[in-house]
């Protein structure tokens, strides 16, 4: 009896324990009100738990209404709640601050962004999308310290990229860009920004060694988006809007430039070019307005699937990039798709394959600056009794005494395109035999196929000056077969619970294939678009081709260890061995060693915590290869040419390239200190960094020893001198927020100093851009090089005062009004050797400022840029100021130009002949300030959630390079390098002219999530 009342009482609690349990139900979402799969739900204080599923929905049973629930996912704030009786419960997560436990991509491995030990730089991709752009590199100006991006106008033009300065004088300057771990080369012009979770910049060399030969000047790692676990989500991204080109300058009208003309013709002694002026009132050819449209469209559309379960994710984009050019005709069009599937088979096995077609289309007239060069006086078309009926289409245009071609005809007779077709797989296979061990392997292979087109029709709209009178058809096919393959095993181990090491080893191997073959014809019957085929050509057809491959082989390793999340250390070498270089000098070892102290984690530290969140020292040192040469320059190269001989004209062959089986790499090695800071919970944070770094055995394609009887023009490769470089970048950051309205603001500032070192003999100068610019020891590489133009001769007495010693003038043909150019060494003599250092294409300072705020659903950011102690080779100043040619002036310019004592110090007078040689002489006359301040975003948004059927809905509006604040007068004064091919990139950089500008741009977006 006894026991049975027991049993019974035990019954009567658990009764009412049932009673009192609660069934919960809910969902879990972020801010964005995206579900969120996998977040541990647990009755605090109880071991009862469950998850979220692939919709965020959870359901759990909580033992009374007073209970409290836990939400907890990696990313995101824990949250508890108390159920208070509830049986619903729908629950939003914040984002945590994660600045600590960012994965950071260091080159075949990723780590938590607090073990990094050298100089990384990480960008999101949600950054970088802010801006509407065709090379992604655009978006990165100003927000990484250390990178300098020069922009680029023009369909399809890319960006000039520097990652602390440059590292080599005669060869390209542009970063290695590696995609999903595959080496991409020095362009992403077919990636859409779209596409990409991050960017990883490697500044250092203890970051960028592990990369060896293809190093020297940076290395951009990019992440694609891949597809997380969860249901299936549709995401739609476009952005459509206008690109103005407005005219960079105000130009004389048909009277103006006959008054200007005028004078500069009766200021030399002759008669009057255009009697009078007045005739030319209201009869103007507006050839801007004839040729260039005001604005012209650009598109950005994006259409991306993605999800999966534990087994398989994937990630499908079709993406769509179009830029029309300011002609009405030509532009540059980009069609890519990436689908990438990841497959997980075990806990053990993993694999993955992507796929990335891609389709490119783009050709554009360059001759915009013609369309202001031009004089106002002729018109567009022949006026009709100049013709006889029996012109083609092409040259029923009028002629130019400026001898400027007609721009309007020029674009007419346009047909000068190139299509390019790539498939690039990229796949890999992971296998984990044990914890800690992993073994992956990873290859690629890209096909491409690039064709270019191009015909001239014939066409006589002068039978002296401006014809072709026969027309001709171009074509060239290349095929490029590109593959890597690399393999790596990765142990890691912690022991003791506060050793933790990690060691990679690996090897990768690199082959570039590629081939082209081209035909040239002339004579096709007539210039019909059905016509322009190279079997239609019925005169002087040739036609040739060429292929030709390089190869790289390496072994790369890695060794990471950290001591209570303390004290860290990683060493890198890479061994590389290039098709490019001789037995003797094939491999190069690249070594680098990195450590980093985390001070705020020491103990007495501890009563700091709540100032000091983070407080970290780095330091590396390293060395980074370049071989990035042509092929086979231990060989000789034949050149053909023709010479006259009587009336006859021969082929003839020379030596143009000669063989320098010695050759070698060109290296660069650099030290890095850092200090990363932290403070009040990371609302303020930052870096400092200095760094020194010096290139030995530079690359050199030098010309050969006169005296050793081959011609002046036969060239050599060699390694030659040394440059050296230092500079600091300095990032600061700072986010906060106060209730609903949350703000930031991010400051990046680069310095940079280059000078030359040594070269191959003490005395040598090296020469670029027609003898404008000069590298020699102890100098900046590149400097520009010329007269200095010491103000304006004012009077008779001023001319009679420049003289030598003796009283003999040093500019006897010099007047009032033209330029006095400084004996700069007082020899008494003005001649090359006054010749010196009037500006440097290298900036100071490079700043950055990006902000950003939100109240609600509302977002602003403004993004600032700015290059500042920099000078820029004004070239327009020719064509615009120079009386002795027949181009258009600026308006006003007859009265700009000195006219009489102390009208002007700076603008040289009119003049016909210009026998002081005023526009002729290179000197500081055309150099300019080219520092500048530019907002180059603006970015308005409101997001709605769920709402209209769509789990977001973000509208915005965005201007793009609305504002520019510059001294310089030229067109844009985002100048860049010169012509890699001639080997200038370097030696002729920070020429302006007649460069295409980077166009203010108003763009509406929408971006839609389902």
């Amino acid at each position: 009896m006894k026991y049975r009342f027991i049993w019974l009482c035990i019954a009567m609690l658990c009764t009412v324990a049932t009673f009192g349990q609660l069934t919960v139900k809910g969902t879990v979402k972020d801010k964005g009100a995206v579900p969120i799969p996998g977040v541990n739900v647990i009755v605090k204080g109880t071991t009862v738990s469950t998850a979220t599923d692939f919709d965020g929905n959870f359901s759990i049973t909580v033992p009374n209404k007073e209970s409290q629930i836990e939400f907890s996912f990696i990313g995101f704030t824990n949250k508890t709640v108390k159920v208070d009786g509830q049986t619903t419960l729908n629950i939003v997560l914040q984002e945590a601050n994660q600045t600590l436990d960012e994965v950071v991509v260091v080159g075949y491995a990723t780590v938590k962004k607090s073990d990094v030990t050298s100089s990384i730089a990480s960008v999101k991709g949600k950054e970088l999308q802010t801006m509407t752009v065709g090379n992604v590199t655009e978006s990165l100006q100003g927000k990484v310290a250390g990178v300098q991006v020069t922009g680029a106008g023009g369909p399809g033009a890319q960006p000039r990229v520097l990652i602390r300065g440059i590292s080599t004088v005669n060869l390209d300057t542009d970063p290695l860009y590696v995609v999903d771990g595959i080496p991409m080369g020095t362009s992403i012009n077919f990636l859409s920004t779209n596409e990409i979770e991050s960017m990883d910049v490697l500044k250092d060399a203890s970051a960028s060694a592990i990369y060896g030969s293809r190093a020297s000047n940076g290395v951009i790692l990019i992440t694609t988006k891949k597809g997380k676990v969860g249901k299936t989500r549709f995401t739609f991204d476009l952005s459509t809007g206008i690109q103005v080109m407005n005219n960079p300058y105000n130009m004389a009208d048909a009277e103006s430039y006959a008054t200007i003309m005028n004078k500069a013709y009766t200021n030399s002694g002759y008669t009057e070019y255009l009697p009078n002026p007045e005739q030319y009132r209201g009869k103007t050819t507006d050839w801007w307005r004839a040729g260039i449209k005001q604005s012209a469209t650009i598109q950005n559309a994006s259409l991306g699937i993605s999800g999966g379960s534990e087994k398989h994710t994937f990630a499908v984009s079709l993406n769509y990039y179009n830029s029309d050019s300011f002609y009405g005709i030509g532009g540059w069009e980009r069609i890519t798709m990436r689908i990438a599937n990841d497959f997980k088979f075990s806990d053990k096995f993993s694999a993955g394959v992507t796929l990335n077609p891609r389709y490119e289309t783009w050709g554009a007239p360059g001759n915009w600056a013609d369309f202001d060069k031009i004089d106002p006086i002729t018109p567009i078309y022949k006026p009709a009794d100049q013709l006889n009926g029996t012109e083609n289409e092409y040259s029923i245009y009028a002629r130019s005494p400026s001898y400027v071609w007609n721009p309007v005809a020029a674009v007419a007779r346009f047909d000068d395109y190139t299509d390019q077709y790539n498939l690039n797989t990229n796949g890999y296979l992971q296998y984990i035999p044990v914890k800690g061990l992993v073994f992956r392997t990873q290859g690629s292979i890209e096909v491409g196929d690039r064709v270019w087109s191009k015909f001239s029709p014939d066409f006589v709209i002068d039978a002296a000056h401006e014809k072709a009178e026969i027309n001709s058809i171009e074509r060239r096919a290349t095929t490029n077969v590109d593959w890597t393959w690399q393999t790596t095993a990765t142990y890691s181990k912690s022991f003791a619970e506060k050793h933790n090491t990690s060691l990679m080893v690996g090897a990768t191997m690199e082959e570039y294939n590629g081939s082209d073959v081209w035909g040239y014809g002339e004579g096709v019957p007539n210039n019909s678009d059905s016509m322009r085929e190279l079997n239609a050509a019925t005169k002087n057809r040739n036609s040739g081709g060429n292929s030709w491959s390089n190869s790289l082989m390496s072994y790369i390793s890695r060794l990471s260890y950290n001591y209570d999340n303390k004290y860290y250390l990683t060493g890198t070498f890479r061994r590389d061995g290039s098709s490019k270089f001789m037995a003797n000098n094939k491999w190069a070892n690249f070594p680098s060693v990195s450590g980093s102290w985390r001070i705020s984690n020491e103990g007495f530290m501890e009563s700091t915590k709540s100032v000091i969140s983070d407080l970290r020292f780095r330091a590396g040192w390293g060395r980074v290869g370049n071989q990035n040469l042509p092929n086979a320059v231990y060989q000789s190269n034949i050149g053909q040419g023709f010479y006259p001989i009587g009336v006859d004209i021969v082929d003839t062959a020379f030596p143009s390239t000669m063989a320098n089986k010695d050759i070698k790499w060109e290296t660069v090695e650099d030290i890095n200190f850092g200090i990363d800071f932290g403070l009040w919970k990371n609302k303020l944070s930052g870096s400092i960094e200095y760094y020194e770094k010096e290139t030995k055995d530079m690359l050199f394609l030098k010309q050969f020893a006169t005296y050793s009887g081959f011609p002046a023009y036969s060239t050599i490769w060699t390694n030659v001198g040394s440059m050296r470089s230092n500079g600091v970048d300095l990032l600061i950051s700072y986010k906060d927020k106060k209730g609903d309205f949350s703000y930031g603001a991010d400051l990046t500032f680069t310095t940079v100093n280059i000078k030359m070192v040594s070269l191959s003999s003490e005395d040598e100068k090296l020469y670029g851009s027609s003898n404008r610019t000069l590298t020699v020891k102890d100098e900046e590489p590149g400097y520009f090089y010329g007269y200095v133009a010491d103000g304006l001769f004012q009077n008779q007495t001023e001319l009679n005062s420049h003289t030598d010693e003796h009283g003999n003038k040093l500019q006897p043909y010099a007047k009032a009004g033209d330029i006095r150019f400084k004996d700069v060494n007082g020899d008494g003599k003005l001649d090359d050797k006054d010749r010196t250092k009037i500006g440097s294409p290298w900036a100071d300072y490079n700043v950055g400022l990006n902000l950003n705020f939100a109240y609600k659903n509302l977002d602003l950011l403004v993004n600032f840029y700015s290059s500042i102690g920099n000078e820029i080779v004004n070239q327009n100043i020719s064509d615009l100021y120079n009386g002795a040619s027949l181009t258009n002036k600026v308006s006003g310019l007859d009265q700009m130009a000195w006219h009489g004592e102390g009208t002007s110090n700076s603008v040289p007078r009119l003049s016909k002949d210009d026998n002081n040689e005023n526009f002729t002489k290179f000197s500081s006359l055309y150099v300019e300030d080219g520092s500048f301040l530019r907002m180059k975003n603006i970015q308005l948004g409101y997001s709605f959630y769920n709402k209209f059927g769509f789990e977001k809905l973000r509208l915005s509006l965005s201007g793009q390079n609305l504002w520019t604040l510059t001294n310089y007068s030229g067109v844009e004064p985002e100048v860049g390098g010169g012509d890699p091919n001639n080997g200038d990139r370097v030696k002729g950089a920070g020429f302006g002219g007649w460069n295409y500008p980077v166009q203010p741009t108003v763009l509406m977006g929408l971006n839609l999530a389902f």
